[in-house]
């Protein structure tokens, strides 16, 4: 009995000895258990419970951690250069010393106001004047600009791809629209360039211009990462670029859409007589699309007539449909999400939602597989089942990235329910849009597992975007207990009412140690601050 205890136990003893002594938590397969997956219990002991309230940082935007947690990655102000700080670690000697000079106490949130702490903090975590700073934005590219919001890694962090766009505008080619009949002209076209960083040798490998395009680049949705495979879906030309890199380097892999592989023109194309009425060619996605549609339908079955009269009812919206996201599920399939093209906004009502279809593709055969409209009951059930493998996220230390808490939510109750509940049907609309799941938008970091801790997920999530401040410190509890484990200090310098303007806080996660970096903005003013364990910190239980 007491053996059972001390497994169960989150004592930081206890959990010394388990691990000394090789002890796991019972029909745990230490096989199947990802690389250091036993320092899991750790992280409800060891938690970033002090919070060092606006501290000061190099002029620079910051970005996020590499996947090894070795560095941090940031642009500079002007958003044509990259920074890379050396992250020397929250337990660091110079670091702990600086705490105790400061004489923090016990208290959650150091706040005064005459410490040096404050402006030497991050300098101490981050190896500031051994920085590394890459400009990039220069030469033949001194007109484009970093996004701030993105960064792909690639081969375990080793390169890093990032991507900048010129603020200038230019007419289409008049034969893009035979050329790519899915043509989405009610877009600002702009050139991208996207730039693969050796962060080992801190270099540009190699850089990828894309002109006259449009591609939603913030928070990675228009591109996707699957081992050495990028694909780059273009809202512009409804089409996806594939590529695969290689020691740093991108080759050209296909151009899937707007036409099959080894489309021969029969005849040639002339953009002469082109006006409004010219009727182009249906794309072959949709028509795989369509067929599939067709094949589902058993003409022998009694309801095959209606079933009939529901496909050509919705031909129309395939044959005029386009894609709006996209995602590589894995080096063969690809999951495209379609919508209906936006109407004029006097006639389309305000909170009408487009309707939606989401596809299965597989590259190589160029088939479809699969076709589910938008409230599919059976889409969240392969959601829920396989939601970490479609994130295509894993710490290099504990295992997978965290669901979503919606996830955890309706696969802890919803998993095996009929589709018949309404409930059901309501939850499927509402999360089915989570996919396709943006490349690397979600923190591994342990301290966002909803199974192991609860949170207020309107404030702080495992996807990496700004959420609404709170009015009070966010509070993390042990899901198993209850118990408060840590608080996160950042809350709204501004009153929250409806006349104020809109404060956001961005959360920096480390992939596996006890660090986060909060970045609060309201208009133009920022604010910092930094959340590491300090074994001094007496965390209250009282509610927050």
């Amino acid at each position: 009995m007491a053996y059972e205890r001390r497994l169960r136990s989150q004592n930081l003893v206890h959990l010394l000895q388990n691990r000394e002594s090789g002890y796991t938590c019972p029909g745990s397969q230490l096989g199947r258990m990802p690389r250091l997956a036993y320092e899991r219990p750790f992280y409800k002991c060891i938690t970033p419970c002090l919070t060092i309230d606006s501290i000061s940082i190099p002029p620079v935007y910051l970005r996020k951690f590499t996947p090894d947690g070795s560095k941090l990655l940031a642009f500079s102000q002007d958003q044509r250069s990259l920074h890379i700080y050396r992250y020397r670690g929250f337990s660091s000697a110079a670091v702990g010393e600086l705490i105790r000079q400061a004489n923090v106490g016990s208290g959650e949130c150091f706040s005064s106001q005459e410490s040096a702490l404050k402006s030497t903090i991050f300098e101490r975590l981050f190896a500031t004047k051994e920085a590394l700073s890459l400009r990039l934005c220069q030469g033949d590219y001194s007109l484009y600009y970093l996004h701030r919001e993105f960064s792909v890694f690639l081969e375990d962090g080793r390169y890093v791809l990032l991507a900048a766009m010129s603020v200038l505008r230019n007419a289409l080619p008049f034969d893009d629209y035979v050329r790519y009949p899915d043509l989405f002209d009610k877009l600002d076209a702009f050139s991208y360039v996207f730039f693969v960083v050796d962060l080992k040798l801190g270099v540009v490998t190699d850089r990828l211009l894309l002109a006259h395009d449009s591609i939603v680049i913030a928070h990675n949705h228009g591109i996707s990462v699957f081992g050495s495979k990028v694909a780059i879906m273009s809202r512009l030309h409804q089409c996806i670029y594939v590529y695969y890199v290689a020691e740093g380097k991108f080759h050209k892999q296909e151009t899937i859409g707007p036409r099959p592989r080894n489309f021969i023109e029969k005849a040639p194309s002339s953009i002469e007589n082109l006006d409004a009425t010219t009727v182009l060619p249906i794309t072959h996605i949709k028509q795989r699309v369509l067929s599939f549609l067709y094949r589902q339908i058993d003409l022998n079955s009694p309801s095959a007539k209606e079933k009939l009269k529901e496909f050509y009812k919705n031909f129309e919206f395939v044959e005029h449909m386009i894609m709006e996201r996209m995602q590589l599920v894995n080096k063969e399939l690809l999951l495209l999400r379609y919508e209906e093209r936006p109407k004029d906004s006097d006639t389309m009502p305000m909170a009408q939602s487009p309707r939606r279809l989401y596809v299965f593709y597989t590259i190589s055969a160029e088939e479809v597989v699969g076709v589910y409209p938008d409230y599919s009951v059976d889409l969240l059930q392969i959601i829920l089942q396989f939601y970490d493998e479609m994130s295509n996220v894993r710490s290099l230390q504990t295992g997978d990235a965290p669901s979503l808490p919606l996830h955890f939510f309706l696969k802890q109750n919803f998993v095996d329910a009929n589709d018949s509940i309404l409930f059901v049907r309501h939850a499927a609309l509402r999360f089915n849009p989570s996919v396709p799941v943006s490349s690397q938008s979600l923190s591994p970091s342990p301290y966002l597992r909803f199974n192991e801790f609860s949170f207020d997920d309107r404030h702080v999530s495992p996807l990496e975007r700004p959420n609404p401040c709170s009015a009070e410190p966010i509070v993390f509890r042990d899901r198993t207990t209850q118990s408060v484990k840590f608080r996160l200090h950042a809350t709204a310098r501004r009153q929250i009412n409806s006349l104020a303007p809109r404060e956001l806080c961005a959360f920096i996660w480390h992939p596996f140690e006890p660090l986060v970096l909060s970045i609060q903005k309201c208009m133009n003013s920022y604010a910092y601050h930094v959340h590491l364990y300090n074994h001094g910190t007496v965390v209250e239980q009282a509610s927050a």
